[in-house]
């Protein structure tokens, strides 16, 4: 045989010894080790949530980005029982108290005050519809008490806890993990943005803390936690019910989505893709390794029409302005309980909406935690009084009133009404002018130009009557009263109300001569939002254009690509002739220059034309007032309402503070934090 085959036979046969060697020890002489190896292995697929999207300011200022930040997570442990589950559960409360961490559940019990009681977060004008709707899915009896209820899921997940503090948080962190589907591929995150030293304690007292976890993920980062909190919105996990709706979309009973505002409107652009992760595991729940299966793609960005220093101080002034009002007030009607307003301030030629306010705000850092209190304030911090708070326009509706009666040749721009004081057309109903009734004095022989100057009552009472009641009813449709204005905050936006004898008659109600009247003045049935009245003085401004108003101005991806962008929209064009817009508009520079607003606005550097307007609620009387500069050249419309202030003079600061910081250009701080102290 030829030297060359023995070598190669030799080199065959060692490489078959050591193979055996190889096979008997690992089967025969170590097998027992490696299998139980094995079945103390498990192999997960792992979603990778994908960062949503940044939201901005029309400068390129984030307002909204990511963070990373640190979760507990609870891991389904093999063997475990409920027994050891819930002392586990247990633990982490008395360790998240340690830390002053909050944990939330939606589980709809609550213990406050050494009561157990019912409490339903969402759709909260139907508490007792959606707790009967509750007890039905679970079977409970529909009579059944907060106490009884508890008893049944205390039971359900065997929490004999004696403490009911503790029985409760037990029982709602054992309710919230059947609803997340709590598995062996599905972990449970028991509390987010976690301290670290909460962190410590869980990784050194491993055996008290056996199946918790640390996890590291991108939470929503707020950069101005008080900043446009009602336009931003927030997000918050899915819940069953949008889940339904939303299952098709790749979403899950762990996502993430928005719940409010820009957050929620613009979901399917913020969200990202999420991807995929295998996870190799011990069957104590510990990762021995991670393999990227699927990448995961960040969401897209936002960049709002919104100026970040507008918006700040739109805010300030807001604040600012109802404490100087209760400081001097000696009464309920001078403004001692002022105590929350909104502000609306949009480009007359664009339709884009530069800051939008609503005071009070809250912080959107603490929201969850702070739930209840801000659900329980009297001065509904939640309210977004810019969209739905829904107010008597007063006299701001004269320059309606006043187009109309122009327009259709009811008045000409130099016809004279004379105010006798008292309106004594009706027999049944004499209305008096303000003036008249607070002192005595009449505005004499006047003008549309004057009327507007002076607030005349007694002049737009005659001209009302003479438009008529459907008239006024379509000139206020024109000017986009009675309609939701289509901003992309749509399911909280109020519509609010056009006082007609059809609208009466819907209530029940009759319609009568004299409520023309009233009508023509703003009262009457009427009910405007502060973002239409920015859109109605944002329409005379420019000379009757009025444009779709808009918060979002484009959509970028990662890479800083446009993908969308939104483009003004004229959505109805008003006839205002030269004659009507000059006489209309030079009445709304003399109420700067010689009548109500005369000492709000004396030496602002910007030409301004305004409207203020008082509409009494029982004892108190809200503040509403309108402006646009310069007058000569028309840029910002700014829509102010104040609760409860006094008179619509005393929301002129607010206006003026606006405008001149739209002026004066941009602040350099940019460590502001927007004053949400709520008024006692």
């Amino acid at each position: 045989m030829n030297v060359r085959y023995r070598v190669i036979y030799v080199i065959l046969a060692v490489i078959i010894v050591a193979f055996s060697v190889r096979l008997i020890s690992l089967q025969l002489i170590s097998g027992q080790s490696y299998r139980e190896q094995s079945q103390q292995r498990t192999m997960k697929t792992k979603v990778k949530e994908a960062p949503r999207g940044d939201i901005i300011d029309r400068y390129g200022r984030v307002m909204v980005t990511n963070k990373m930040s640190n979760s507990v997570v609870i891991k389904k442990v093999s063997g475990q029982t409920d027994e050891v589950l819930n002392e586990l559960i247990k633990n982490l409360y008395i360790l998240s108290e340690n830390s002053s961490q909050y944990v939330s559940t939606t589980f709809p019990i609550v213990y406050e005050n050494g009561t157990v009681k019912f409490f339903f977060e969402e759709n909260e004008a139907e508490p007792k519809k959606r707790e009967y709707a509750w007890k039905r899915k679970y079977g409970i009896e529909p009579d059944a008490s907060a106490n009884e209820a508890l008893q049944f899921f205390s039971e359900k997940y065997s929490v004999s806890e004696p403490n009911m503090g503790y029985r409760l948080k037990i029982t709602a962190t054992r309710y919230e993990m059947t609803l997340r589907d709590f598995s062996y591929t599905t972990d449970f995150t028991f509390a987010s943005n976690v301290p670290m030293d909460m962190i410590t304690v869980i990784k050194e007292q491993q055996t008290a803390f056996t199946g918790a976890d640390i996890k590291t993920s991108a939470t929503r980062d707020y950069k101005y936690p008080s900043i446009a909190t009602h336009l931003l919105g927030r997000v918050g996990k899915i819940s069953a019910e949008e889940l339904e709706a939303m299952r098709d979309d790749g979403y899950n009973i762990n996502s993430l989505i928005g719940k409010q505002g820009i957050e929620k409107y613009a979901e399917s652009y913020l969200r990202g893709t999420d991807g995929l992760v295998g996870v190799e595991q011990t069957k104590g729940g510990k990762n021995i390794s991670e393999e990227i299966i699927k990448e995961a793609r960040a969401g897209n960005n936002v960049t709002l029409t919104i100026d970040l220093d507008l918006q700040q101080a739109a805010q300030e002034a807001l604040y600012d302005t109802i404490v100087d009002i209760r400081s001097k007030a000696k009464d309920a009607a001078s403004g001692r309980y002022a105590d929350s307003g909104a502000v609306v301030a949009v480009d007359v030629n664009t339709g884009e909406i530069l800051a939008m306010a609503s005071y009070p705000t809250y912080d959107t850092a603490n929201f969850n935690q702070n739930y209840s209190e801000l659900l329980n304030n009297n001065a509904k911090p939640l309210i977004n009084r810019a969209i739905a708070g829904e107010y008597s326009p007063g006299s701001t509706f004269k320059m309606l009133i006043a187009a109309a009666a122009l327009e259709e040749g009811v008045i000409t721009p130099g016809e004279i009404i004379t105010d006798k004081g008292i309106y004594t057309y009706y027999k049944d109903y004499q209305p008096r002018c303000w003036s008249y009734r607070q002192h005595g004095t009449v505005h004499g022989a006047i003008n549309v130009t004057g009327a507007l100057r002076d607030s005349c009552n007694y002049f737009f009472y005659d001209v009302g009557r003479r438009l008529g009641i459907e008239k006024i009813d379509e000139y206020a449709q024109k000017y986009g009263f009675g309609q939701i204005t289509g901003v992309e905050i749509p399911s909280e936006e109020h519509r609010g109300v056009v006082a007609s004898p059809e609208s009466r008659k819907e209530n029940n109600g009759i319609w009568y001569p004299g409520d023309t009247l009233q009508a023509s003045i703003g009262q009457s049935d009427t009910l405007v939002t502060p973002i239409q009245l920015a859109s109605y003085v944002s329409t005379i401004a420019n000379g009757g254009t009025r444009y779709q108003l808009h918060l979002i101005k484009s959509i970028e991806d990662d890479a800083g690509k446009v993908l969308e962008e939104t483009k003004s929209e004229v959505l109805s064009r008003v006839k205002l002739t030269d004659e009507s817009y000059a006489a209309i508009t030079r009445g709304m520079r003399l109420v700067v220059t010689e009548g109500t607003g005369e000492n709000a606005f004396k030496n602002c550097p910007v030409p301004v034309a305004a409207k203020s307007g008082s509409a009494q609620m029982g004892r108190y009387t809200n503040g509403i007032y309108v402006a646009y500069a310069p007058y000569d050249n028309p840029q910002i419309a700014v829509a102010v309402v104040m609760e409860k202030s006094g008179g619509g003079s005393d929301a002129a600061p607010v206006a003026r503070r606006v405008i001149e910081k739209y002026f004066a250009g941009e602040v350099e701080n940019d460590s502001f934090t927007a004053r949400n102290v709520l008024i006692g």
